[in-house]
């Protein structure tokens, strides 16, 4: 007995029947996704930090031997920057739409999938 093959009409059908499902739960996805994330910066401020021993000393002989030289201590800033609430698009794009062309122009996108059911290596490929 011979194989059966397939046809090509029905191939075609279905993929454009999963695309038409795809199609409306990416508009979905593409409307809960172009939802930005936070970012959270916190800026913790620790007072001046005073020299202590042989650093205190010298900083008193400068002082000392000029009137143009002061000493004004600054207050040391901490900055803790909290990304996690980040979309993935928001590290590489302005907005969604940016992102979503960028990734299908470069193949990175899960919407390229819609192409693999009809041009599927393993279905041509008999050997």
């Amino acid at each position: 007995m011979g194989r059966k093959e397939r046809s090509n009409i029905v191939r075609i059908e279905k993929a454009t029947r999963a695309s038409k499902h795809k199609y409306t739960s990416s508009l979905q996805d593409l409307a809960r996704e172009s939802i930005p994330g936070e970012w959270i910066t916190e800026i913790i401020e620790h007072p001046a930090m005073v020299p202590v021993g042989a650093e205190y000393e010298l900083l008193q002989d400068v002082l000392a031997s000029s009137d143009n030289v002061f000493y004004k201590p600054r207050r040391r800033r901490e900055y803790r920057v909290d990304s996690s609430n980040l979309k993935k698009w928001q590290l590489y794009a302005e907005n969604y739409i940016d992102w979503v062309g960028y990734s299908q122009t470069n193949g990175l996108s899960h919407h390229i999938q819609d192409f693999d059911m009809l041009f599927d290596d393993k279905e041509n490929n008999n050997e």
